[in-house]
Formats: C-alpha cells, structure tokens, sequence
C-alpha cells in the first residue's frame, strides 16, 4: 500500500515535470505565464509565512499546513525557471539584436544583460531557500520575520522587475514589483483559507474572522497601489509609461480589467464586509475559492499582452504540470 502510494506521488511529480517540458514545444513564452502564476503564488506563500512569525499571529497557525508547502516549491520553480535562460530573446526585448539600435534598452544594459540577470536570479532564489531553512512549522519565529519580511519583499520586488517588468521595452514603475507581491499575498492567502476552510469551520480554528479581514486588508492595500500608480501615470501622460496601459485597454484585454477588477476587487470586497465569512468555513470557502481565479486574470492582464500572445494549448499544459507539482508538494506536507 505505501509502495502504491509513493509510486502514485512519483508520477504526479514526473508526470508534472513532463507536462511542463512540453509546454516549450509552443515556445517559451506559453510556458512563462503558468510560470510566473506559480512562482507567485510560491512567493506570496513565503510572505505570508514571514508575516505570520512576526507577529506570532494565531490566524497563520491552521494555514500553516498548506503555507509551508506552497512556500517550499520556490527552489523547484527557480530551477524550472532556469531553461528560460535559453530563450531571451523570445521572451526580453532587451535581449534581441535590435536592441542596441534603441537608446533606452542600451542606456539599460549595464543592468539588463544575460550575466547579471542570471546571478541575480540565483542569489535571490538562494535568499528565499536560505529563508525557509530558518523557518518552522508549529513555532514562532519572531526575529527571522521580522528581518525576513523586508529583506525578501525587496528580494522579489527586484527578481518581479527582472522577470516581468523587463518583458516590456520602455515601461517603468517603481511601483510594479509590490504590486505584483501584495497579488501574490492574496493569492496565496485565498488559497491557503480555502484547503483550510474545506475540512470544515473547526479546522480554521476559530480564526474566520481573522482570515476574512486579512483578506480585505490586503486587498484594500493591492487595489489601491494599483489605483494610484495608473492615476500617476495616467496623469504625468509620458509616453514610455502611458503605452503600458494603452495596450491592455484595447481589444478583449480592455474587458479583461473590467473583470479582474469587478470580479477581484468589488465582488469579493462587498462579500467580505458581511458577517456570514467571519462565522463559518461553508461561507468563507467559495470566496476563497473565487479570488485565485480572478488572481488569474489579473496577472494574465499584465504579462499576456507583453508576449504578445493568448492563452492556448502551451499555457494549458504548464499550468496542468505545475498544478501537479504544486498538489505532489501539498500532499508531502
């Protein structure tokens, strides 16, 4: 029996692996996006690992069996991030030959090259494992969080700029990293309440109402940084930071933010601000369900149109490996 189980854990892993490999055969580029999701998603888990041993919070304790696990596939996604190292081009417009034609990408390249990006990309996965190692399930470790938390918030306000950021030309918003981790805290908050909330109200350990007002909290947080980078932006009306937003406000993309907004901010806001999520898990549950997917949209809005693609068969296979790998990580614990 405990033969059939470890080979059934042996396949979903090589079985994710596999289904990952493939989504290169469509290019690099459908294999980025389920990429960037789960490297998120790990990272958020991180944060919220760090934020709950500063604080020797109660509300992280009955997450804590799904946060660790998440948080713990940062240096399997660092390695599964290295084949795009192979790709540059495909992927980093500061890495196509046309580039040195342009003076910004050239005036950028003392930081935006192969060499340093790829040593950048190796500390800073080395930070988030060397992190973990210092952390704990069932203890508090106040002072790991409390140097923890700012030393890899920055870690991957820096690794979002290289990794995503730099997928458009000109663009450039001081902004854009934390943005990119308050969504990541979110998501992995909604998606830690929801295993959590599954098994049922005493399973959360008293901790709803703590849960629902962390998740409005740092929604709160996320949409307003969001909101006012695009009115700063908006209104200095500069070129190089203004067509960042024209692109994703044409064609589908333009009903895409009404979604993610709509759907992943006011829906899930209004709901939370009633009392039947801070009672029960049954009430909390389908909220916590519903926020990862407009998380989703979201992220799609901002990477997709700098691809220069949509979401196809490539994107469906990555997400199905890594969402393989992702339950095998769950399941060990």
């Amino acid at each position: 029996m405990q033969r059939s189980i470890e080979a059934s854990r042996s396949w979903a892993f090589f079985g994710g692996v596999g289904l990952y490999g493939l989504a290169f055969l469509f290019g690099a580029p459908a294999a980025y996006f389920p990429f960037a999701f789960f490297l998120l998603l790990a990272l958020g888990a991180l944060l919220l690992l760090l934020l709950h041993n500063a604080l020797r919070s109660r509300w992280g304790l009955p997450l804590e069996p799904y946060l660790y696990p998440l948080a713990r596939t940062l240096p399997l996604m660092g390695l599964l991030g290295l084949p795009f190292f192979l790709f540059l081009p495909e992927l980093f417009p500061w890495a196509r030959p046309e580039a040195a034609l342009d003076p910004v990408l050239r005036h950028r390249s003392a930081y935006l090259n192969a060499p340093f990006m790829l040593l950048r990309y190796a500390l800073f996965f080395a930070l988030f494992a060397w992190v973990l190692l210092k952390l704990r399930p069932g203890e508090h470790r106040a002072e790991v969080g409390a140097w923890g938390l700012p030393l890899v918030f920055a870690a991957g306000t820096f690794l979002a700029f290289d990794l995503f950021k730099s997928l458009e030309a000109h663009f450039y918003s001081a902004s854009f990293g934390p943005l990119l981790l308050l969504s990541a805290a979110v998501l992995a908050l909604a998606v830690a309440v929801a295993l959590a909330a599954r098994k049922g109200t005493p399973a959360l350990m008293g901790q709803a109402q703590n849960h629902t007002n962390l998740l409005l909290a740092l929604s709160i947080i996320w949409i307003y940084v969001e909101a006012t980078t695009l009115i700063i932006i908006w209104g200095g009306d500069l070129p190089h930071e203004v067509e960042f937003y024209l692109k994703r406000l044409q064609g589908p993309w333009d009903e895409v933010a009404a979604l993610w907004v709509v759907g992943g901010f006011f829906l899930p806001f209004l709901y939370l601000l009633t009392n039947l999520p801070k009672r029960e898990a049954r009430y909390l549950l389908p909220v916590a369900l519903w926020i990862p997917f407009f998380r989703l949209l979201h992220l799609a809005w901002y990477l997709l149109p700098a691809l220069g693609r949509g979401v196809g068969v490539g994107e469906a296979l990555g997400f199905l490996g890594l969402g393989l790998l992702f339950l095998h990580r769950l399941r060990q614990g």
